[in-house]
Protein backbone atom coordinates (compact mmCIF):
# COMPACT_ATOMS: atom_id res chain seq x y z
CA UNK A 1 0.00 0.00 0.00
CA UNK A 2 1.38 3.44 -0.84
CA UNK A 3 1.29 6.14 1.67
CA UNK A 4 -1.27 8.07 2.61
CA UNK A 5 -1.46 11.65 4.07
CA UNK A 6 -3.86 14.05 5.08
CA UNK A 7 -5.28 18.09 4.79
CA UNK A 8 -2.87 20.80 6.33
CA UNK A 9 0.19 18.98 6.92
CA UNK A 10 3.57 20.69 6.60
CA UNK A 11 5.92 18.54 5.46
CA UNK A 12 9.50 19.30 4.89
CA UNK A 13 10.67 18.65 1.24
CA UNK A 14 14.11 16.52 2.87
CA UNK A 15 11.88 14.21 4.77
CA UNK A 16 11.60 10.83 3.66
CA UNK A 17 8.28 8.81 3.77
CA UNK A 18 7.95 5.07 2.94
CA UNK A 19 5.59 3.23 1.88
CA UNK A 20 2.66 2.08 4.07
CA UNK A 21 2.37 5.16 6.16
CA UNK A 22 -0.65 6.84 6.99
CA UNK A 23 -0.52 10.63 7.92
CA UNK A 24 -3.51 11.89 8.92
CA UNK A 25 -3.97 16.31 9.19
CA UNK A 26 -2.21 19.28 10.61
CA UNK A 27 1.33 17.61 11.23
CA UNK A 28 4.04 19.19 10.85
CA UNK A 29 7.20 16.72 10.02
CA UNK A 30 10.52 18.61 10.20
CA UNK A 31 14.13 18.62 7.99
CA UNK A 32 15.49 14.80 7.79
CA UNK A 33 12.84 13.10 9.55
CA UNK A 34 12.80 9.40 8.18
CA UNK A 35 8.84 7.68 8.39
CA UNK A 36 9.31 3.67 7.92
CA UNK A 37 6.76 1.07 6.37
CA UNK A 38 3.50 0.67 8.58
CA UNK A 39 3.76 3.46 10.58
CA UNK A 40 0.33 5.66 11.40
CA UNK A 41 0.76 9.15 12.74
CA UNK A 42 -3.10 11.06 13.75
CA UNK A 43 -3.12 14.36 13.82
CA UNK A 44 -1.74 17.84 15.15
CA UNK A 45 1.66 15.57 15.56
CA UNK A 46 4.86 18.82 15.94
CA UNK A 47 7.84 15.95 14.59
CA UNK A 48 10.86 18.41 14.39
CA UNK A 49 13.95 17.93 12.58
CA UNK A 50 15.92 14.19 12.24
CA UNK A 51 13.52 12.12 14.19
CA UNK A 52 13.61 9.02 12.69
CA UNK A 53 10.24 6.82 13.50
CA UNK A 54 9.94 3.47 12.67
CA UNK A 55 13.23 2.25 12.17
CA UNK A 56 14.19 -1.62 12.51
CA UNK A 57 14.82 -3.22 15.52
CA UNK A 58 18.15 -5.25 15.92
CA UNK A 59 18.81 -8.11 18.89
CA UNK A 60 22.50 -8.72 19.74
CA UNK A 61 22.24 -12.08 18.08
CA UNK A 62 21.29 -10.80 14.34
CA UNK A 63 23.97 -10.77 12.21
CA UNK A 64 23.78 -8.18 9.30
CA UNK A 65 22.25 -9.93 7.09
CA UNK A 66 18.89 -9.56 8.72
CA UNK A 67 18.10 -6.71 8.37
CA UNK A 68 14.79 -6.97 6.89
CA UNK A 69 12.44 -3.75 7.14
CA UNK A 70 9.23 -6.16 5.79
CA UNK A 71 9.59 -8.01 9.34
CA UNK A 72 8.68 -4.49 11.26
CA UNK A 73 5.37 -4.23 12.96
CA UNK A 74 5.47 -0.19 12.71
CA UNK A 75 4.63 2.36 15.52
CA UNK A 76 1.06 3.92 15.97
CA UNK A 77 1.33 7.61 17.29
CA UNK A 78 -1.94 9.36 18.36
CA UNK A 79 -2.71 12.70 18.34
CA UNK A 80 -1.25 16.46 19.68
CA UNK A 81 2.07 14.85 20.29
CA UNK A 82 5.69 16.82 20.10
CA UNK A 83 8.89 15.46 19.37
CA UNK A 84 11.85 17.36 19.84
CA UNK A 85 15.01 16.74 17.85
CA UNK A 86 17.27 13.57 16.89
CA UNK A 87 14.98 10.96 18.85
CA UNK A 88 14.73 7.17 17.37
CA UNK A 89 11.66 5.86 18.01
CA UNK A 90 11.94 2.22 16.94
CA UNK A 91 9.54 -0.06 15.12
CA UNK A 92 7.42 -2.98 17.05
CA UNK A 93 9.21 -6.50 16.92
CA UNK A 94 6.23 -8.32 18.46
CA UNK A 95 3.46 -5.55 18.50
CA UNK A 96 3.25 -2.10 17.03
CA UNK A 97 5.57 0.79 18.64
CA UNK A 98 2.63 2.95 20.76
CA UNK A 99 2.72 6.48 21.40
CA UNK A 100 -1.22 7.93 22.43
CA UNK A 101 -2.07 11.58 22.60
CA UNK A 102 -0.06 14.50 24.19
CA UNK A 103 3.14 13.59 25.07
CA UNK A 104 6.36 14.97 24.75
CA UNK A 105 9.79 13.29 23.65
CA UNK A 106 12.06 16.23 24.17
CA UNK A 107 15.00 14.88 22.08
CA UNK A 108 18.01 12.76 21.49
CA UNK A 109 15.78 9.34 22.91
CA UNK A 110 15.66 6.14 21.99
CA UNK A 111 12.28 4.72 22.37
CA UNK A 112 12.79 0.67 22.08
CA UNK A 113 11.10 -1.61 20.06
CA UNK A 114 7.20 -2.46 21.66
CA UNK A 115 7.40 0.22 23.84
CA UNK A 116 3.98 1.22 24.98
CA UNK A 117 3.59 5.29 25.74
CA UNK A 118 -0.21 6.30 26.63
CA UNK A 119 -1.10 9.60 27.20
CA UNK A 120 0.40 13.22 28.23
CA UNK A 121 3.67 11.94 29.46
CA UNK A 122 6.88 13.82 29.08
CA UNK A 123 10.43 11.77 28.33
CA UNK A 124 12.81 14.70 29.00
CA UNK A 125 16.05 14.35 26.81
CA UNK A 126 18.32 11.69 26.11
CA UNK A 127 16.08 8.81 28.00
CA UNK A 128 16.72 5.38 26.91
CA UNK A 129 13.82 2.88 26.94
CA UNK A 130 14.11 -0.44 27.24
CA UNK A 131 11.80 -2.88 24.71
CA UNK A 132 8.54 -3.92 25.82
CA UNK A 133 8.65 -1.48 28.48
CA UNK A 134 5.25 1.03 29.36
CA UNK A 135 4.98 4.29 30.85
CA UNK A 136 1.25 4.97 32.20
CA UNK A 137 -0.92 8.20 31.98
CA UNK A 138 1.04 11.57 32.97
CA UNK A 139 4.38 9.76 34.00
CA UNK A 140 7.37 11.49 33.75
CA UNK A 141 10.90 10.42 32.75
CA UNK A 142 13.73 12.60 33.80
CA UNK A 143 16.79 13.40 31.65
CA UNK A 144 19.31 10.67 30.32
CA UNK A 145 17.47 7.92 32.52
CA UNK A 146 17.45 4.30 31.57
CA UNK A 147 14.68 2.33 31.71
CA UNK A 148 15.39 -1.73 31.47
CA UNK A 149 12.88 -3.40 29.11
CA UNK A 150 9.76 -4.57 30.11
CA UNK A 151 8.73 -2.43 32.74
CA UNK A 152 6.12 -0.94 34.13
CA UNK A 153 6.11 3.45 35.14
CA UNK A 154 2.90 3.57 36.89
CA UNK A 155 0.66 7.14 36.46
CA UNK A 156 1.57 10.16 37.86
CA UNK A 157 5.52 9.17 38.77
CA UNK A 158 8.70 10.89 37.19
CA UNK A 159 12.03 9.31 37.65
CA UNK A 160 14.81 11.13 38.71
CA UNK A 161 17.48 12.21 35.91
CA UNK A 162 20.19 10.13 35.68
CA UNK A 163 18.49 7.23 36.95
CA UNK A 164 18.82 3.14 36.18
CA UNK A 165 15.15 1.85 36.22
CA UNK A 166 15.36 -1.83 36.87
CA UNK A 167 11.96 -2.57 39.07
CA UNK A 168 8.59 -1.38 38.30
CA UNK A 169 7.72 2.31 39.05
CA UNK A 170 5.25 2.99 41.81
CA UNK A 171 2.41 5.31 40.63
CA UNK A 172 2.36 8.91 42.21
CA UNK A 173 5.91 8.89 43.40
CA UNK A 174 9.27 10.44 42.70
CA UNK A 175 11.60 7.41 41.84
CA UNK A 176 15.12 7.46 42.49
CA UNK A 177 17.48 4.46 42.71
CA UNK A 178 14.55 2.44 42.43
CA UNK A 179 13.19 3.29 45.47
CA UNK A 180 10.23 6.06 46.27
CA UNK A 181 11.13 9.21 47.41
CA UNK A 182 8.60 11.44 48.01
CA UNK A 183 5.42 12.40 46.19
CA UNK A 184 5.63 13.45 42.61
CA UNK A 185 2.60 16.59 43.99
CA UNK A 186 4.00 18.89 40.83
CA UNK A 187 1.70 16.07 38.78
CA UNK A 188 -0.85 15.39 41.50
CA UNK A 189 -3.94 16.94 43.21
CA UNK A 190 -2.67 18.29 46.88
CA UNK A 191 -4.52 16.20 48.92
CA UNK A 192 -2.73 13.02 47.94
CA UNK A 193 -0.54 13.69 50.95
CA UNK A 194 -2.92 12.76 52.76
CA UNK A 195 -2.55 8.91 51.64
CA UNK A 196 0.99 8.95 51.85
CA UNK A 197 1.69 6.35 54.63
CA UNK A 198 -1.09 3.94 52.81
CA UNK A 199 0.71 4.41 49.37
CA UNK A 200 3.66 3.63 50.98
CA UNK A 201 2.07 0.05 52.63
CA UNK A 202 0.58 -0.50 49.49
CA UNK A 203 3.85 -0.12 47.27
CA UNK A 204 5.59 -2.15 49.80
CA UNK A 205 2.94 -4.84 49.70
CA UNK A 206 3.06 -5.07 45.96
CA UNK A 207 6.61 -5.66 45.95
CA UNK A 208 6.50 -8.46 47.89
CA UNK A 209 3.88 -9.99 45.46
CA UNK A 210 0.11 -9.24 47.37
CA UNK A 211 -1.82 -6.75 45.66
CA UNK A 212 -4.89 -6.66 48.02
CA UNK A 213 -5.87 -2.76 48.13
CA UNK A 214 -9.60 -3.06 49.28
CA UNK A 215 -8.70 -3.12 53.05
CA UNK A 216 -7.26 0.67 52.55
CA UNK A 217 -9.19 3.43 53.50
CA UNK A 218 -8.15 5.95 50.06
CA UNK A 219 -10.53 7.04 47.24
CA UNK A 220 -12.06 5.30 44.52
CA UNK A 221 -10.26 7.13 42.06
CA UNK A 222 -6.88 6.15 43.06
CA UNK A 223 -7.68 2.70 43.57
CA UNK A 224 -8.44 2.59 39.69
CA UNK A 225 -4.97 3.91 39.60
CA UNK A 226 -3.45 1.45 41.49
CA UNK A 227 -5.58 -1.46 40.01
CA UNK A 228 -4.78 -0.43 36.20
CA UNK A 229 -0.85 -0.79 37.50
CA UNK A 230 -1.34 -3.82 39.13
CA UNK A 231 -3.44 -4.97 35.93
CA UNK A 232 -0.38 -4.27 34.28
CA UNK A 233 2.11 -6.08 36.31
CA UNK A 234 0.13 -8.82 36.36
CA UNK A 235 -0.59 -9.49 33.13
CA UNK A 236 3.36 -9.14 32.02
Amino acid sequence: MVKEVGNNNIISATAVIHDNVIIGDNNYIGDNVVIYPNTTIGNNNRIFNCNVIGEFAINASDGWGDYDLSKCKGVIIGNDNIFHIRNIIFSGIENKTYIGNNNKILGECHIGHDTQIYNNVVIYPRVITGGYSEYLNNSNIGMCSVIHQRKIIGQYSMVGANNMVTKDVFPYYININNKINRLNTAKTPSEIVNYDVQLREIQNSIQNGLYNIDKYDIPIEIKDVLNIFINKIQAR
